[in-house]
């Protein structure tokens, strides 16, 4: 919104914002919170205009592809699954599932596991599955392989990792 009527946005130091909500700033709504941000003496910010902001954005992607953008509301208000908010996804954002961080105790052991993301991605040659007389079989024996690799997937050096798989099983075919 503050693009398209070519108002100035605020950046906020993530040091500043964890230290005044006492969470990382990864785990705090900015749309919940921002004006409360902007307000606050104690963060740390820099205004920048926000047309030319997203207009230089548009223009990194369009020349090498980069930055991949989620937006964080969109995906929580689309979340069918509503168990925790979502605040990161993979590279690609195929896969878009809520996660928790763990705690561990001063000899390295769990607190709280928390939920890591697990990516679990296969491909397909569209052309070809396009041309299978049977199409719908071709990605249900696809989404087949992807469930069983999710079952089988033993990340035993990082539980939480397994332990997010086991909660969501996400799983992406492209």
């Amino acid at each position: 919104d503050l693009a398209k009527r070519n108002e100035d946005m605020y950046l906020f130091s993530p040091y500043d914002v964890e230290r005044v909500y006492g969470k990382p700033f990864g785990d705090i709504s900015v749309s919940d919170h921002y004006a409360e941000m902007v307000e606050d003496p104690r963060i740390t910010k820099k205004k920048i205009n926000a047309r030319h902001f997203f207009q230089t954005v548009a223009e990194l992607q369009f020349e090498s592809g980069y930055p991949y953008i989620m937006f964080e509301d969109t995906v929580n208000n689309a979340n069918p699954v509503k168990t925790g908010r979502i605040n990161m996804s993979n590279l690609c954002s195929e896969i878009l599932q809520v996660n928790s961080p763990s705690s561990f105790n001063d000899d390295l052991s769990y607190e709280e596991m928390g939920s890591d993301i697990s990516c679990n991605l296969g491909s397909m040659n569209i052309a070809l599955a396009m041309d299978s007389p049977d199409f719908g079989g071709t990605v249900e024996a696809a989404i087949r392989g992807l469930t069983a690799v999710a079952d089988k997937t033993a990340i035993d050096s990082v539980p939480s990792i397994r332990h997010g798989n086991d909660q969501s099983h996400a799983i992406g075919l492209g």
